[in-house]
């Protein structure tokens, strides 16, 4: 009897295991198909930089959250710097919210084999649209955990889960300020509602939350001491100059609701019939308050993460909530359906969603805007470094010849390594310094001018000349290189043409020498 209970103990891992597996080969294997410059580098040097002493917001403006600078690094420092660990960082998250989805589930009881099923489909779509660690998938992890937890909270009536959603904020917040900041405002409005019908607990929750709240603060505190993050300069780069991009975003884009149902329609499809069983358990005789306020919250978090994906820039990612729509439908059929049309339809309409997606964003590599691009082209990155072998390169800027586009950055680490002295490297390809196994002294982590770092029309721009022209000074810089094809280079946006004379060395690689003896510089 007690083996026999033993077996079954065990057997109920067997899902877990094997999604875990699932979830983690799936984003291990499309973190090596294509590579956009920029976006898919900015972190693999943020990992490297902080790995050799360098500090977020002091040695670099950062506008992005700095924990995944420090959680790559610790990446970095365990298994070594190179693209694999960079992409076992990624598949680790994956597979994280893979089980943490299928937990939910279950304890909302759903049967192991389609809690295994939605949660799979959520692996094929969370990270591997993108493959590699990323700001925006990091801090709607975050956030995703945040929600799994109120929706815990609410239907085990545990108030332990409060003591940990402020917390689970203030990852998200550290990893990127938005959806992070979203997510919060929904998340006090759900539980000022869940307040009001749990009057009982409400001195609890607030206890709770408060400790939770000051465990976060106490984090922060911790955070910023250890890694010698200067306040002034998070305050400045990462809140006042990163609000006033969100601002200027509001500003001057036009909402259109008929956009954001065209935009997400399948998506809102599910939104719908979730909408539909919040207005049928509304008037039913029966009114299961939980039902109401999971429905509510499930809702809530998917409009969270419309909202953000509307106004950012990025390609969209947020189709994983597909299959976690599906899977709340699921849960709730029976309790407020009479058949099962509304159920077979929705699992018709998840699978079809997740295929489309799963071809469009992982095979053919949308988000890093490899859609129309013929990956069977790429070429092994190892050519370039054994700290690349594996990943198969091919970018948007040269898809018809990435063989090329290789050698063009062979030709700029051959100039780099032969250049002793000081210099500075601004490049979208942001490994380079880890293969020259130097730091590139670079002002900036992002190089979007004025997303990333603000420009002469921004109120912003004479602080960060300073700091731009302050850490060149420090680093005693004599050199700037950028790698860039357009003549107009970035320097050029900052300071001041008297200050620097620059040459073309290659088709991809400027030098610009600085002129010390400029105004800028006196």
């Amino acid at each position: 009897m007690q083996q026999k209970k033993l077996i079954l103990h065990y057997k109920a891992y067997i899902p877990i295991i094997l999604l875990g597996i699932f979830s983690f080969l799936i984003n291990y294997h499309y973190g090596f198909v294509g590579i956009m410059p920029m976006d898919n580098t900015v972190l693999y040097n943020g990992g490297y930089k902080v790995l050799n002493g360098y500090i977020p917001f002091t040695d670099y403006w950062l506008v992005t959250g700095p924990l995944l600078d420090y959680l790559n690094a610790f990446f970095f420092l365990i298994n070594g710097v190179s693209w694999k660990t960079f992409i076992i960082h990624s598949s680790i998250f994956n597979l994280l919210a893979a089980v943490a989805s299928y937990l939910l589930f279950i304890n909302l009881g759903l049967s192991r084999v389609y809690s295994s099923l939605y949660s799979a489909l959520i692996s094929i779509l969370f990270y591997p649209v993108v493959g590699t660690p990323f700001v925006d998938h990091h801090s709607t992890f975050f956030l995703m955990m945040a929600f799994y937890g109120f929706i815990l909270a609410v239907n085990k009536e545990n108030n332990f889960y409060f003591l940990l959603i402020p917390f689970l904020f203030c990852l998200s917040f550290l990893s990127k300020q938005t959806p992070a900041v979203y997510g919060l405002i929904s998340i006090i409005g759900l539980m000022a509602i869940y307040c009001m019908y749990k009057k009982k607990y409400f001195k609890k929750i607030l206890i709770f939350s408060i400790f939770g709240t000051l465990f976060s603060f106490l984090f922060l505190f911790i955070f910023f001491y250890l890694t010698n993050i200067n306040f002034s300069n998070f305050f400045d780069q990462y809140i006042l100059f990163a609000s006033s991009i969100g601002d200027f975003r509001f500003s001057n884009y036009n909402f259109s609701f008929i956009d954001i149902i065209i935009k997400f329609k399948l998506l809102n499809i599910f939104i719908v019939i979730l909408f539909i069983s919040l207005i049928k358990m509304w008037i039913s005789k029966k009114k299961e308050k939980k039902v109401i306020l999971t429905i509510l919250t499930v809702i809530f978090y998917s409009f969270t993460l419309i909202f953000h994906q509307y106004y950012t820039l990025n390609q969209n990612y947020i189709f994983f909530l597909i299959p976690f729509l599906c899977g709340i439908i699921h849960v709730f059929n029976e309790k407020i359906f009479d058949k099962k049309y509304i159920l077979i339809f929705s699992i018709a309409l998840c699978i079809f969603s997740v295929t489309k997606y799963h071809l469009r964003f992982n095979e053919h590599r949308k988000f890093n805007e490899l859609e129309k691009a013929d990956l069977s082209k790429a070429v092994n990155a190892g050519l370039l470094s054994n700290k690349l072998n594996g990943l198969k390169w091919i970018t948007y800027i040269h898809p018809e010849n990435p063989e090329k586009e290789i050698n063009n950055l062979k030709e700029i680490i051959d100039i780099l390594s032969q250049d002793s002295s000081k210099k500075t490297l601004i490049t979208n390809y942001q490994f380079i310094a880890s293969i020259l196994n130097v730091h590139d002294n670079s002002p900036n982590q992002w190089h979007h001018p004025s997303v990333s770092f603000p420009l002469k029309n921004n109120e912003f721009f004479k602080k960060y000349k300073i700091f731009f022209i302050d850490n060149l000074k420090k680093n005693k810089v004599d050199f700037i290189y950028e790698t860039i094809e357009k003549e107009d280079t970035i320097t050029e946006l900052i300071l001041n043409k008297d200050c620097i004379n620059k040459k073309r060395l290659s088709d991809m690689l400027v030098k610009i020498q600085i002129i010390k003896t400029c105004k800028d510089f006196q």
